[in-house]
C-alpha cells in the first residue's frame, strides 16, 4: 500500500508541477502585458487574478512537497542530503513571506501610479525567476537521490 501512496502523491506533485508552470506562464504575459493608459486598469485586474491563482497552486504545490512528497521520501533513502532539503524547505519559508508582502501591495496598487506598478511588477518577475531556480534544484536533488551510487556493492 505504501507504493501506491507515494505513486499518488508523485502524481498529484507532477500534475502540480505542470499547473503552476502554466500559471507562471500566464502571469508572466500579463506582467509583460504593455497597455494603454486606459487599459492599466483591467491590467491591474488581472495580475490581482493571476498572481493570485499563482499563490494558491505555489502553496499547494510547497505543502505535497512537505507532507509526505519527495522531501521525506529523498532524507529516508539518502539522510546524508538533508542539508539540501533544509535548503529547500528554507525557500519555502521565503516564497511564502514574498507571497504574502506581494499580494497585499498588488490589491492596494492605484492605476494613476505608473512607477509603483512598475516596481511590483519587478518584485513579482524576481520571485518567479527565484522560484525557477528553485524548481531546478529540486530536480537536481531527486535526480541526485535516485542516481547517485554510493558504492558499497564489493
Amino acid at each position: 500500500m505504501q507504493a501506491i501512496d507515494a505513486k499518488t502523491q508523485a502524481s498529484a506533485a507532477c500534475l502540480e508541477h505542470e499547473i503552476l508552470n502554466h500559471v507562471k506562464q500566464a502571469l508572466r504575459v500579463t506582467l509583460g502585458w504593455k497597455v494603454p493608459t486606459e487599459g492599466i486598469p483591467r491590467k491591474l485586474s488581472s495580475v490581482q487574478f493571476t498572481l493570485k491563482s499563482f499563490q494558491r497552486h505555489l502553496e499547494r504545490l510547497m505543502d505535497i512537497e512537505e507532507q509526505d512528497g519527495y522531501m521525506t521520501f529523498v532524507e529516508e533513502i539518502k539522510p546524508n542530503m538533508h542539508f539540501r532539503i533544509d535548503r529547500l524547505e528554507h525557500d519555502h519559508g521565503r516564497f511564502r513571506r514574498a507571497m504574502d508582502s506581494l499580494l497585499p501591495k498588488v490589491d492596494s496598487l492605484s492605476e494613476y501610479d505608473d512607477a509603483e506598478i512598475e516596481t511590483v511588477c519587478e518584485e513579482i518577475y524576481t520571485l518567479l525567476e527565484r522560484i525557477d531556480h528553485h524548481d531546478k534544484e529540486e530536480i537536481a536533488l531527486l535526480q541526485d537521490s535516485m542516481w547517485l551510487d554510493e558504492g558499497g556493492e564489493g
